[in-house]
């Protein structure tokens, strides 16, 4: 196991590729029409069974979506019912959906508070400097730059939350982006970045972001 202290230098090393991330990404989200949160939460009643009724998820299968970006939610809706992310579940219950319902139901999950029921107290330090410093050569730039300290993610700037996710979930995710089977809009940075990471890195920050309370 690897030693935080090693690398507390990297920090400012990875700056400025941390900065060029997020400007990146940032400079691109799009604006969003307004959802209604009350329809939102009308037709939220199908999502209850894998995503909890205030979108905070019960099962490790399922991400938990409560408190998520409004931007990020709606376009992984649209990826779902236009085939560009394909899910036994998800793809045919986003094919029913309208524009108008994508938005009320992005507006609404977006209101939600996220809880973490049972944050794990197994932490991995070489997670947790990918994470703070990321890595690799200062080609990978730290997690935290997009998502926050402790994985709250950006709402303004579309960055999705990802404290609360399970590990499994975590990992099927970089999994996905690693091997091109999220082709949404915004997908090329993650791409790029799980493109870099071996199965044992996605299982370290897994395990950090498990930690999150």
């Amino acid at each position: 196991m690897m030693k935080l202290s090693r690398f507390s230098g990297v920090q400012a090393a990875v700056r400025p590729l941390i900065g060029a991330c997020c400007l990146a990404l940032s400079a691109v989200i799009p604006v969003h029409a307004a959802g209604n949160i009350e329809a939102g939460k009308a037709a939220s009643a199908t999502c209850a069974a894998c995503h909890g009724a205030t979108g905070n998820s019960a099962a490790p299968m399922f991400p938990s979506i409560a408190g998520q970006s409004a931007s990020y939610l709606a376009e992984q809706l649209h990826a779902f019912r236009d085939g560009n992310r394909v899910n036994p579940i998800m793809s045919p219950q986003a094919k029913a959906l309208t524009d108008q319902q994508i938005l009320d139901l992005a507006a609404y999950f977006s209101a939600q508070t996220r809880t973490v029921a049972n944050a794990s107290t197994d932490d991995s330090i070489p997670g947790a400097h990918l994470w703070k410093f990321g890595g690799h050569s200062n080609s990978i730039a730290a997690c935290a730059a997009c998502h926050g300290p402790q994985g709250q993610g950006n709402q303004p700037a579309g960055f999705p939350a990802l404290r609360g996710l399970t590990p499994q979930y975590v990992i099927e995710s970089l999994m996905a982006y690693r091997n091109d089977q999220r082709k949404t809009e915004h997908a090329s940075i993650m791409v790029s970045i799980a493109k870099k990471l071996s199965d044992d890195d996605m299982k370290d920050v897994a395990q950090h972001i498990a930690t999150f309370r």
